[in-house]
């Protein structure tokens, strides 16, 4: 396979293939002397130009090619951080292998500085979480930079986040694809389909994806890590059935004090919103919103139409909405309820101590499970989810379909 030959644009000329070195983005500027010279630039902001110059270059060639090469085949997701691909990595004699890249976008800071700065921070999480090994999240392998541009090795997971996984297309699909028979059993064990509503999981596939996210980050948080940014987008389920926390690029320390805002808007905890220091619950909250969402089949409100003082006051009255906000078939759960209300308190020291506590504690979602094992539901529900998302692979690259 031949790499990707499109044009990196540096410092104004054009290279191809492999890149010689680029000059530095804070290298000197030369001043023109005498009286009518023109006016000095800012340093920063021409050395922020080139940065972003850069990063739309990697975009647009859809390939790294220093120090490591990779092609960018696919786009998996994008967010404020950047962008997730599907990469080809180019190793010796011939060897392919596939990870998932996530380049790092240099527009939410100030300066190069500032970039670097945090890429450094990314770097040293790397290095402290390598050791990190869980079923429940993804595996990240290493962090480069190519032309000033921070870059993520990561596993490559071939199924779709909580986003895409009742996606009408894929639901049309998997509907095509298996026989009627199956696709009534499979609809009987996964999902709920409300008259004039999106389509949604049953309660206890969500206790399901629930459980397995909350034992993800009860590694994380063991290392003394928050993931900062827990919402339906960052949770994968493989082609196995296996619930997957991905990116946690953002994560801090737990106590850390943040320079800028962090996680997205709405599935932010109230202490987040008031600038406050994250701690375990700060998670735990995310988590909480993450499973009424999914219980729902629908995000709470709409944040692009509402501002972050009325978001706030919608997440402190959340606990006493709560029986407005879910389909009947939950409401009448009043443990599964009782969870969730806990998990959404505003008040942090109200939350479950920790994810473990939450997960399989005297109070949490254990109960549920062993709730409804004694009622007869199935519990086999990773073999029908990856028979789900086994219906949604394409024949040609033989991995789930993204739509």
């Amino acid at each position: 396979m031949t790499t990707d030959k499109k044009l990196i644009e540096t410092n104004g000329s054009t290279t191809a293939g492999a890149l010689k070195r680029p000059v530095s983005v804070t290298s000197t500027l030369v001043m023109p002397q005498g009286e009518d010279r023109a006016p000095v630039p800012d340093q920063t902001a021409v050395a922020m130009d080139e940065l972003r110059r850069h990063y739309r270059a990697i975009l647009d060639a859809r390939g790294i090619h220093y120090p490591v090469a990779y092609q960018l085949l696919e786009e998996l997701g994008r967010g404020r951080q950047g962008v997730v691909f599907l990469g080809l990595r180019q190793g010796a004699r011939g060897c392919i292998t596939r990870h998932a890249i996530k380049v790092m976008d240099p527009e939410l800071y100030r300066s190069p500085q500032e970039y670097w700065r945090d890429m450094g921070r990314i770097a040293s999480q790397l290095t402290q979480l390598q050791v990190l090994q869980s079923p429940n999240l993804v595996s990240r392998h290493s962090y480069e930079e190519t032309y000033g541009i921070g870059y993520v090795q990561m596993d490559a997971i071939d199924g779709l986040d909580l986003t895409r996984l009742l996606n009408p297309e894929n639901l049309q699909v998997a509907k095509q694809r298996t026989g009627p028979d199956d696709w009534g059993r499979l609809c009987g064990r996964l999902f709920v389909f409300d008259p004039d509503s999106p389509a949604r999981l049953r309660p206890e596939v969500v206790v399901y994806v629930l459980r397995r996210v909350l034992r993800g980050l009860e590694r994380l948080h063991e290392m003394n890590f928050l993931h900062y940014d827990v919402k339906p987008g960052n949770i994968m389920i493989d082609r196995l059935g296996t619930v997957k926390v991905v990116d946690f690029g953002r994560a801090v320390m737990v106590g850390e004090e943040v320079s800028f805002l962090l996680g997205s808007p709405l599935y932010m905890a109230p202490e987040t919103h008031e600038r406050r220091t994250g701690s375990i619950a700060t998670d735990l909250y995310s988590v909480g919103l993450l499973g009424l969402e999914l219980l729902r089949g629908k995000p709470i409100l709409d944040v692009s139409v509402i501002d972050e003082e009325r978001l706030l006051g919608v997440k402190m009255e959340l606990p006493a909405r709560l029986d407005n906000l879910l389909p009947d078939d939950v409401r009448c759960n009043e443990p599964l309820v009782r969870i969730i209300r806990r998990l959404v308190d505003p008040d942090p020291h109200k939350r479950f101590r920790d994810a473990k506590e939450a997960e399989s504690g005297e109070d949490g979602l254990v109960v549920i499970d062993h709730q409804m094992v004694q009622s007869g539901a199935d519990t086999q529900l990773a073999r029908d989810l990856s028979e789900y998302l086994s219906s949604l692979v394409d024949p040609k690259t033989q991995r789930v379909t993204l739509l």
